[in-house]
């Protein structure tokens, strides 16, 4: 028989992959062709522009960490946030975009990159097969909301009829269209 210190470990501190829910909606640029990924919450509820994206582990541990499933030609648009952000590719590279020019910098699995606050970046799976990373953000709040490029919130609002309110939370423009593949999310 488990102790109680085990059971409420068990059910408040561990995450199990297999039971994480994914969110393919997750962000304003998550629509466009090169943003499509899914967004796996671990610890911390961290930066977040979907109210319904939870994680399992939710106390406060000064730093967020969840898993990116990106699918071939899919990756995350140019942004920044107040605080550092570490990308670690899993099962294969991933290509960095560092800076307002998009240089690029071409991680191995199990290479680190730690992008420094207020820097944008962005990443690219250019890949034929689908690529989980982890990434982790610093601060109690995760670095607060995130900061688009100009370019990537004119897309989005244009070519998917999303936008990101004076909170930080995704809104519907009236041009939007849920697609049929989006897994967890309703907006």
């Amino acid at each position: 028989m488990a102790s109680p210190l085990l059971e409420t470990i068990a059910r408040t501190r561990v995450a199990r992959f297999s039971e994480l829910k994914p969110f393919s909606l997750a962000f304003v640029d998550s629509l466009l062709p090169e943003g499509r990924k899914k967004n796996l919450k671990v610890i911390g509820r961290g930066v977040v522009e979907n109210a319904d994206m939870q994680p399992p582990i939710t106390e406060d541990h000064g730093f967020t960490i969840s898993y990116i499933v990106v699918p071939p030609g899919g990756g995350a648009g140019l942004h920044a946030h107040k605080t550092a952000e570490v990308f670690i590719p899993i099962s294969g590279p991933v290509h960095v975009l560092i800076g307002d020019d998009k240089e690029e910098l071409v991680l191995q699995p199990l290479d680190v990159i730690s992008v420094p606050t207020g820097v944008m970046r962005g990443f690219r799976n250019h890949g034929e097969h689908e690529l989980t990373m982890l990434a982790l953000v610093g601060g109690h709040t995760g670095g607060g909301s995130v900061t688009w490029h100009d370019e990537v919130l004119s897309r989005a609002a244009t070519e998917s009829g999303l936008a990101v309110d004076e909170k930080g939370n995704l809104k519907r423009l009236p041009n939007f269209k849920m697609p049929e593949d989006v897994e967890g999310s309703v907006l």
